[in-house]
């Protein structure tokens, strides 16, 4: 999945679109928060870890825009 947020990224990047890469940042946060408040049975460090991953990658993608 981290290469196809890349290339999303990348596309954003290309096109300066800071909106949509600030739009995809706010997903991510929202997601891993989300991730963190379950309860239950499921362990949801594998999923918290991947969106961590994604974030980094939008947001170097959003220091790339200066």
């Amino acid at each position: 999945m981290a290469s196809a947020i890349s290339q999303i990224v990348d596309g954003y990047v290309r096109l300066r679109d800071r909106g949509a890469l600030e739009e995809l940042q706010a997903h991510r946060r929202n997601l891993i928060e989300k991730l963190r408040s379950l309860g239950g049975p499921f362990d949801p460090s594998s999923p918290i870890k991947q969106n961590q991953e994604e974030l980094a990658i939008i947001e170097a993608g959003i220091a790339r825009l200066g």
